[in-house]
């Protein structure tokens, strides 16, 4: 069967004595106030645990499988900066990505059914949860379709339906995260149903739904919704670059509050180095050396350190390790990519100017002089270069698109001649997982 394992200390955050996992639906959403701390519950548990794919290791371990990061002491982890992922590591995808994605939605797919089958939650309340929950609900599919390509499409919380689910195929895959998105951006409105951020709204569907008709080439779309999000008039982009990830960002569209007192993010704390310590994930000088001269994003975006007399850079995004005075949040979806997409959409469609425009938008923000392409591939490599020096350690997307776009043969099996294959592009299923579901298989390669 797949393993959905139950939410750990859920009883604090959504204040029932039952797992996420055993609720039975009369319990759970007997009023509007149980039933949205069910929901709300997930964001909690989706930062409650540094080592999963919603607290950092997105950013950490695609960062590392593309040309972005690497660890400064040997570890597990290098088998990830190679791209040669043994069974030894199986345990750990499993933990940090696989059973993490399923359990929320799992507990997604448990809110869904739950307000549908309840008659005690007002109308306003169902409809926002509706929405929430399939918003969620996409953004782990859409992590776990490009970790593994194809993945079993779950839909229900029936432990007899679950225990032996094939994989689906991507477009499936692909075609059930859209329907949700759009469900999701009809069922909510414009405004955040808590304050800073830190549930969607409609537009934080329309930003991911933008990135997913981006990544499947539905160039129309993607500029249609990045538009949508654009031209809202919520959002702006922040002139001081040290300011993006804060709290109070206006740039940002959704954002996740931190859970432990302790800690700001879970991604600073991994990240910057206590004084005199070694340093942990670091960028690669491939990538320090892709930054333009005078480009405000190094100097504001990555710290050098110093080490057995050895200088390296980490990234600085966020800037607080640990304290108890909240300045940052955990930032998911933020208005420079959305202009990103809809440059790269507008490309595609031959309308080179329009896309020049908002690419320098972005590189204005980051101190650097226009770039003026004459054509569309021309373009659409400054907007590559672009999303590397925007989007840099941020949530796997340099890793994801290399591969959406073809190019990490070229760009890491240059990088990693000696251990680069094809099929490196899609990271293995789960041992324990075949094990558990005879019916699903192995990504080639493994």
């Amino acid at each position: 069967m797949m393993v959905l394992p139950c939410f750990q200390a859920c009883k604090k955050f959504i204040e029932i004595s039952q797992p996420v996992d055993q609720l039975t639906s009369e319990f759970v959403f007997t009023n509007d106030n149980s039933a949205i701390k069910a929901l709300t519950g997930i964001y909690s548990e989706m930062t409650r645990d540094q080592q999963q794919f919603s607290s950092g290791f997105t950013t950490f371990f695609a960062g590392m499988s593309a040309d972005e990061l690497y660890y400064y002491t040997p570890s597990f982890r290098d088998e990830f900066v190679n791209n040669e992922i043994t069974l030894a590591n199986h345990a750990n995808i499993q933990y940090y990505f696989w059973d993490p994605c399923y359990r929320y939605i799992y507990a997604a797919n448990k809110c869904i059914e739950g307000v549908n089958s309840s008659s005690a939650i007002s109308a306003s309340t169902k409809i926002m949860i509706l929405g929430e929950a399939k918003f969620i609900r996409a953004f782990c599919y859409f992590h776990l379709v490009n970790f593994f390509g194809d993945v079993p499409l779950i839909l229900t919380t029936s432990y007899q339906e679950n225990q032996s689910f094939p994989r689906d195929n991507e477009a499936a895959i692909y075609g059930q995260i859209i329907k949700d998105l759009i469900d999701a951006k009809t069922l909510l409105t414009s405004n955040y149903p808590s304050p800073e951020r830190v549930r969607p709204n409609k537009f934080a569907a329309s930003a991911l739904l933008a990135r997913v008709y981006l990544y499947n080439k539905d160039w129309l779309n993607a500029e249609k919704e990045a538009d949508s999000v654009i031209n809202s008039g919520l959002y702006t982009l922040n002139e001081d670059l040290n300011k993006v990830f804060e709290i109070s960002s206006n740039e940002t569209i959704w954002q996740l509050h931190p859970v432990d007192p302790n800690y700001n993010t879970w991604e600073g704390f991994q990240i910057i180095p206590p004084a005199g310590a070694s340093p942990s994930y670091l960028l690669t000088s491939s990538l320090i050396h892709s930054f333009e001269m005078n480009d405000l994003r190094k100097v504001s975006w990555t710290m050098p350190t110093i080490f057995n007399n050895d200088t390296m850079y980490f990234p600085y995004k966020y800037k607080v390790s640990t304290g108890s005075v909240l300045t940052e949040y955990y930032v998911v979806l933020r208005l420079a990519e959305q202009l990103l997409i809809r440059a790269e959409a507008r490309a595609e469609q031959d309308n080179i100017n329009g896309a020049k425009d908002d690419l320098n938008i972005i590189r204005q923000r980051a101190g650097l002089l226009n770039v003026d392409p004459s054509n569309r591939q021309e373009t659409l490599l400054a907007i590559e270069q672009e999303r590397r020096t925007e989007l840099f350690a941020e949530w796997g997307h340099r890793w994801f698109d290399l591969k959406r776009t073809d190019r990490a043969d070229a760009v890491l099996g240059a990088l990693k001649s000696s251990t680069w294959q094809s099929t490196d592009t899609l990271w293995p299923i789960p041992e324990p997982e075949i094990k558990l579901n005879p019916a699903l298989t192995q990504n080639p390669g493994y």
